[in-house]
């Protein structure tokens, strides 16, 4: 085992969640354990138990940690570049926390309605899901795509393919990515 570093504040809770990510991406979330951590971050258990008294508030606060603030709501002009800058935001989070967000969903436990799911729910896919609502909304009402196509399940539908993508598909979350799931999937299935 490697002896633990003297680290503190900043520092250690960077390594911890670090770890935290590192540990989901190996194990998976049923497998991970507060030891585990602590090993990987080569720091002690205390150290862990002093901030967090389970492994679901270390998890949630190491997504809210790089989880992005709430997106705000772009207004382009156009929905195309709306929902560009929205579903961006989705890969961009993924990115940060290495796909943890909704592995740990489909892991969790009691049907993924603990802890973590209020986290990522609350700071991620509700929002997204409601800006993009909103961008088709305000396309709607200038023309540019079909007045049935603001719907609750039509923006649900871009978030979802990104998330399948990163849960069962893998490779390359880039703009690219995220410009064909707009272009191939949300354009076609909203324009006029």
């Amino acid at each position: 085992m490697t002896p633990a570093t003297r680290r503190r504040g900043g520092d250690l809770e960077s390594a911890i969640f670090d770890a935290v990510f590192a540990q989901l991406e190996a194990v998976g979330y049923a497998k991970l354990t507060m030891e585990g951590v602590a090993t990987a971050a080569r720091t002690g258990k205390a150290a862990l138990y002093r901030r967090w008294k389970s492994k679901d508030e270390l998890i949630s606060d190491a997504l809210k940690h790089v989880l992005p603030e709430t997106p705000t709501a772009p207004d382009t002009g156009t929905v195309r570049e709306d929902l560009l800058a929205i579903l961006g935001c989705t890969r961009d989070t993924l990115v940060a926390c290495r796909g943890a967000a909704f592995k740990v969903l489909k892991e969790e436990t009691e049907a993924g309605k603990g802890i973590v799911h209020e986290v990522v729910r609350d700071r991620l896919s509700q929002p997204v899901r409601d800006l993009v609502y909103d961008a088709l909304l305000r396309a709607a009402e200038r023309g540019e795509i079909r007045p049935g196509a603001a719907t609750r399940q039509v923006a649900n539908v871009g978030q979802a393919v990104i998330v399948y993508h990163n849960l069962v598909e893998g490779g390359p979350l880039d703009d690219d990515y995220v410009r064909s799931v707009v272009d191939e999937v949300m354009m076609p299935l909203v324009r006029p």
